[in-house]
């Protein structure tokens, strides 16, 4: 069974395709796959449909935040792993200020 956030990934990317930043003949070869995907009198565009339907838009966002923080880069620490006590005390402060 095909994902839907990969089928609704795909769509937005394509919306997105459409937009007027885009020249004319993108922004139709946009929009026809759009069509042929979602809106053909056929079985799978009628499948894909309520797929794309399916997904939640906050779900979507979800799913778009466990994807970056899966791929986000690790840290790389030099020195003490779990960090010296030293540096996570405040510094003395005197009871003269002058």
């Amino acid at each position: 069974m095909p994902n839907p956030f990969h089928l609704r990934a795909k769509i937005d990317r394509l919306w997105r395709r459409s937009g007027d930043h885009n020249p004319g003949y993108v922004r139709v070869a946009a929009l026809d796959a759009i069509v042929r995907e979602l809106f053909a009198p056929n079985d799978r565009a009628r499948a894909n449909h309520e797929l794309y339907l399916a997904t939640d838009p906050f779900d979507v966002a979800r799913h778009k935040l466990r994807d970056l923080y899966d791929r986000a880069p690790v840290p790389v620490s030099h020195g003490d792993p779990l960090g010296s006590p030293e540096e996570d005390e405040l510094p003395a402060e005197d009871d003269d200020p002058l």
